[in-house]
């Protein structure tokens, strides 16, 4: 095997640098190798030892303008290639050396074969192929399905790709495991993957599109549909607090809560037309000489209540009747719930009231080992529901299932293009990262800080990398990998519209219009 280059300038145990040929083909985050007598256990052996490209130049100490017109200089030229030292394989472990590579000792380009013995899977481990190396295709980076009980976040500007990443995790997950997924779908992103990119549809997982009754239908939907039936008697106090969105008063909330209390106890079911009807009879409650019984401020209390009970009725339906959620959780099954088209404050409603509720639906169930599942959320616009700004119930929810969810079997993937505007307390229990490209300093920040994995050279490559392309890190991932997305077998619906083709089309209906005319 012919060497790449040679060692030069001062290494470490952590990293080297190499000087190759101008003609030589490197790139950023490709892979070489050098071999060193390394110390293990008392005793001097040969390893090969792996390194990460991380920086490279050209140089030519003689080039300059006047040279470069006047006579032939390129065979002066050289590349400075900087290296990170990955480790070497023993046992199936990758393990640092405790030595550096010796001054001139031949470095050479890691084969795919050499390579993918780095980033195998563990069988037990549940290892899912959802991308390749950055620059090599056959290089395949397995994610540990297991280790998503530390949770995920997908990070990424918008348009660089994180919905597709997250779709094609679905789709490993679902083809591969009996396991249902659940997705909070804000944008509609989802709703398409009962078919194949190539044309027709599968039969590989089901999917079911719910939507809140009165929710817009997206057109074109061959996935089976159905409604999401929400009861209050099912949700916390809270929960019809948030979907309210209005900042009640205290007594209020009193009222409020003495009324849910008030149905609950007569154990029978009851939807929102019910908590009004109550609060209309309260206030046409007469006294023994016919005259009104609330009065003054208390009265106009109930009667602003009552208002803003029947502004909710008009955005959502909560019938007597709600659906199980256990209905969500059939297994291999993908449960869309479809939030698109709704106000944002009954989206994120919506949203906090779903992970309340499985979560609820997880604790309750794990005593019954025989009917337990574990199960995938995964979490739209999650910068919106785990906001301070959302409201205490939205952020309590979230950090609640996200803090304890993994023992109670709910593995949580969030999915935000502003991780700065996620709660700190709720960022500092993600354990895995899927990044992309980020320019915004604060939200770079952010990761760093609340990432023991996500070092500085990581953050500065996230602004240079292209659609689909990624950061993986955490314990979910042999080791940190820059990688491109594997296609979607299934479609991806959150596509931005190509205009070209949409033009060309308009402009043929027009075309045919105008010779219609004649």
């Amino acid at each position: 095997m012919e060497p790449l280059g040679r060692v030069i300038e001062e290494s470490t145990p952590y990293g080297f640098v190499f000087k190759t040929g101008i003609d030589n083909p490197v790139a950023l985050h490709d892979y070489v190798f050098v071999e060193v007598n390394n110390f293990d256990d008392g005793r001097l052996e040969k390893v090969r030892v792996l390194a990460e490209i991380v920086d490279l130049a050209s140089k030519n100490p003689l080039a300059t303008e006047r040279l470069a017109a006047e006579q032939h200089v390129s065979p002066y030229s050289y590349k400075l290639v900087s290296t990170e030292v990955v480790g070497y394989l023993k046992d199936g472990r990758i393990i640092r050396p405790k030595v550096a590579p010796d001054p001139n000792a031949p470095v050479y380009r890691a084969d795919d074969e050499f390579l993918q013995a780095f980033f195998s899977g563990v069988e037990k481990r549940i290892p899912l192929y959802v991308a390749m190396l950055l620059n090599r295709p056959m290089v395949k980076v397995p994610i540990h399905l297991q280790d998503l009980q530390f949770h995920l976040g997908v990070f990424a500007a918008t348009r660089a790709g994180k919905s597709y990443f997250a779709g094609r995790l679905i789709e490993e997950i679902l083809v591969n495991t009996p396991f249902p997924v659940v997705v909070i779908d804000i944008h509609a992103d989802y709703v398409m993957m009962d078919r194949l990119v190539k044309g027709g549809r599968h039969g590989d997982f089901n999917i079911v599109v719910y939507y809140p009754p009165g929710a817009p239908k997206v057109g074109g939907v061959t996935a089976e549909q159905r409604e999401l039936q929400l009861s209050p008697e099912q949700l916390t106090y809270e929960a019809i607090i948030a979907l309210l969105g209005t900042t009640l008063g205290e007594r209020q909330k009193i009222v409020l809560r003495n009324v849910l209390r008030r149905l609950k106890s007569e154990r029978r079911p009851f939807g929102l037309g019910d908590i009004t009807d109550l609060i209309r009879s309260k206030l046409e409650e007469t006294d023994s000489d016919g005259k009104l019984v609330l009065k003054g401020e208390n009265r106009a209390r109930y009667e602003s209540l009552l208002a803003r009970l029947e502004d909710l009725g008009e955005e959502v339906s909560l019938p007597p009747s709600g659906m199980s959620i256990s209905e969500l959780l059939a297994p291999k099954t993908l449960s869309v719930i479809c939030l698109n088209g709704l106000r944002s404050r009954v989206q994120d409603a919506y949203a906090s009231i779903i992970v309340d509720t499985l979560f609820r639906h997880q604790v309750s169930s794990k005593s019954d080992e025989k009917n337990f599942t574990p199960v995938f959320l995964f979490v739209e616009e999650a910068h919106r529901i785990a906001s301070e700004k959302s409201g205490s119930y939205a952020v309590r929810t979230i950090s609640t299932a996200i803090r304890e969810g993994a023992k109670f079997g709910l593995f949580i993937t969030l999915i935000s293009q502003r991780p700065r505007n996620i709660d700190p307390d709720i960022l500092s229990n993600i354990g895995n990262y899927a990044v992309m490209r980020i320019t915004n300093q604060q939200d770079q920040s952010v990761i760093e800080n609340a990432s023991e994995s996500f070092y500085h050279r990581l953050i500065e490559d996230l602004p240079g990398l292209n659609q689909g392309e990624a950061v993986l890190v955490g314990p979910f991932v042999p080791l940190p990998a820059h990688v491109r997305t594997l296609d979607r077998r299934t479609v991806h619906y959150g596509v931005t519209p190509e205009l070209s083709n949409i033009m060309e089309r308009i402009n043929e209906q027009l075309k045919q219009r105008e010779t219609g005319k004649w």
